[in-house]
């Protein structure tokens, strides 16, 4: 069949925000990858085969991986993570979608564990695998790069983070701890599952499938995207085509030049 995995866009003309795809296949894709102010782009994405025979008969996926920039082998992680996860897709079925999608996230748990093995110092990344087959999205989600539907000019989360601020929050619920001990705990962002642990205890799973209507638009973003952008930022780019939303999130995030500005990636799919 076929895939993308991208590290980079630059086609010598400018930079590509849009995936070339038949229209017939009832969806448009488009994308944006940038380094922001780090030394190394250690994100990662890729999207299954977009022929249309394909893309008709089995559906396609969409993969984002961040790798994790206080660890070591950041790089290596979220693109061994993508690479696993489209070649795992490519040979197995998914006709049992719960099991299909957790396999694959296992599988892909193993192989970034074995090349990291070779390395020297610990390595991570976080993975989202979204997967649309006949108007429904169905995903899978380990860290905490997120996952939304956009519809109606509303934006929703549909993967849950797993880092400590999740606990936290929590905590605050069970009066264990104030909100602003919460907010503002060092440790709030630190990541409590990710790709690259032996052995992987939170992975979110949406295997009933999300029904899409003509209009949605299924966004995965790593959070060089949404740790920049509100959500009424992020929406008011969502009101133009697929390929000028992706410009205008990009131009929102360097008009704010935050210092350290993470590396960014978007996936953005559209049902037409």
């Amino acid at each position: 069949m076929g895939c993308r995995v991208e590290k980079t866009i630059d086609l010598g003309l400018g930079k590509n925000y849009c995936i070339e795809i038949d229209t017939r296949c009832g969806i448009q894709i488009g994308k944006l990858h940038g380094i922001g102010c780090r030394e190394e782009q250690q994100d990662a994405f890729g999207c299954s085969s977009v022929e249309f025979d394909a893309v008709k008969g089995k559906g396609i996926l969409l993969v984002l991986s961040d790798g994790m920039g206080e660890l070591k082998n950041g790089e290596k992680a979220s693109a061994q993570a993508v690479v696993s996860c489209l070649n795992y897709f490519e040979n197995h079925s998914f006709e049992n979608m719960g099991e299909a999608l957790e396999d694959s996230v296992f599988y892909v748990n193993q192989q970034v564990c074995e090349i990291l093995q070779c390395e020297a110092g610990a390595g991570g990344a976080t993975l989202i695998e979204a997967y649309i087959k006949d108007n429904r999205l169905y995903f899978a989600s380990v860290g905490d790069s997120r996952i939304y539907l956009y519809r109606n000019g509303k934006l929703t989360q549909l993967s849950h983070d797993h880092n400590y601020g999740m606990e936290l929050e929590e905590m605050v619920k069970n009066g264990e701890i104030s909100k602003e001990e919460a907010d503002g705990h060092p440790q709030r962002k630190a990541l409590t599952s990710y790709i690259g642990l032996e052995e992987l205890e939170q992975i979110d799973i949406q295997a009933e499938g999300t029904v899409l209507r003509k209009g949605d638009r299924v966004l995965l973003f790593s959070d060089g995207v949404f740790g920049t952008l509100t959500s009424e930022e992020i929406c008011s780019a969502m009101r133009y085509t697929i390929e000028k939303s992706a410009i205008h999130i990009e131009m929102q995030i360097e008009r704010k030049q935050k210092r350290g500005q993470d590396n960014y990636t978007a996936i953005m799919a559209e049902v037409i």
